[in-house]
C-alpha cells in the first residue's frame, strides 16, 4: 500500500482535525456539493492469472458491487475507467443492481499508461471538481473516510493519506480537475508515476492515517486485491470476523 517518495513539506499544508465526526455511521450527503469517484479498473490482472479482480466475489457479493455500495454513501456518481468496451460488457451486469444511481465508463486513450491515464480519463469524464479516485480491487473502501478526505481537499488541490513513514495513498485520494493538466505534463515528460503530477500541484493537504484510524481502526479502507493470495487472505477476515 503507498507509494514512497519524498517531498517538500513546505510546499504543502499538513492537517489537524476538523468538524468531521468519527462516530457518524455514514456521510450527511444533504450539506455537500456533488460528488464523484473514478474507480480505477482497467487493470489486467496479471498476477491473478488475468482475471477481473473487480469481479472476484465472496459473500454472494463482487468486489465491485461492494465497492460501489460504500462509495454512494459518499458521493453521487461514479466513473468506472476500463480499458475497451470488452471490460465495460463484462461490467454491465454489476451495474444494473444500481438503476438508481449515476454509473458511467471512460476509457484510456494512451495504450499501457497505467493507472494516471486512468485517472486523467476520470477526471476529465467526471461532472464534480473533487473526485475519489481508488482502485478497483479494494472492497473495504470506507465511506466515512471518502468524505473525510473529500472535507479536507475543499478549497484545495487534493487530499492525500500519508503514512508515518512517508508513503502516501494516491489510489485512495481526493483530486480536484487541478490534477488534470499536471498529469498532461507529466506524460510530456515520459512520467507515469501517481505522484508525479501530485507533487507538481501547489495545495495539497495531506491526512495523516492517525486521523483516518478515528474512522477505521484497522485501515481496512487501503487493503487491495494484488495476487490469489491477497484474496483468499481477504475471505479469511472476513469470516474471521463474522464468527464463522
Amino acid at each position: 500500500m503507498g507509494e514512497k517518495t519524498e517531498f517538500n513539506e513546505t510546499k504543502f499544508n499538513e492537517i489537524d482535525p476538523n468538524e468531521t465526526d468519527p462516530n457518524e455511521t455514514e456521510p450527511d450527503r444533504s450539506k455537500v456539493k456533488f460528488r464523484s469517484a473514478v474507480v480505477l479498473a482497467g487493470g489486467r490482472g496479471r498476477r491473478m492469472g488475468m482475471a477481473e479482480k473487480t469481479l472476484l466475489k465472496f459473500e454472494s457479493k463482487t468486489i465491485l458491487e461492494r465497492l460501489l455500495e460504500s462509495l454512494f454513501r459518499a458521493v453521487d456518481e461514479v466513473i468506472l475507467s476500463v480499458r475497451d468496451k470488452t471490460q465495460e460488457e463484462k461490467f454491465k451486469p454489476v451495474l444494473e443492481k444500481f438503476p438508481a444511481r449515476e454509473i458511467r465508463f471512460c476509457f484510456d486513450t494512451l495504450e499501457d499508461a497505467g493507472p494516471l491515464e486512468g485517472i486523467r480519463a476520470g477526471l476529465l469524464e467526471s461532472r464534480a471538481e473533487y473526485s475519489f479516485v481508488c482502485a478497483g480491487d479494494m472492497p473495504f473502501v470506507d465511506s466515512r473516510v471518502v468524505d473525510l478526505l473529500f472535507k479536507k481537499a475543499s478549497g484545495h488541490d487534493a487530499a492525500l493519506p500519508k503514512w508515518e513513514d512517508r508513503k502516501f495513498e494516491p489510489l485512495h485520494a481526493v483530486y480536484s480537475k487541478k490534477m488534470i493538466p499536471e498529469i498532461e505534463k507529466a506524460f510530456e515528460k515520459g512520467k507515469r508515476s501517481v505522484l508525479t503530477p501530485v507533487f507538481e500541484m501547489k495545495d495539497v493537504i495531506f491526512v495523516e492515517v492517525s486521523e483516518i484510524r478515528k474512522f477505521d481502526s484497522e485501515l481496512r479502507t487501503f487493503a487491495n486485491i494484488n495476487t490469489v493470495e491477497d484474496f483468499e487472505s481477504m475471505i479469511e477476515s472476513v469470516v474471521e470476523k463474522a464468527g464463522l
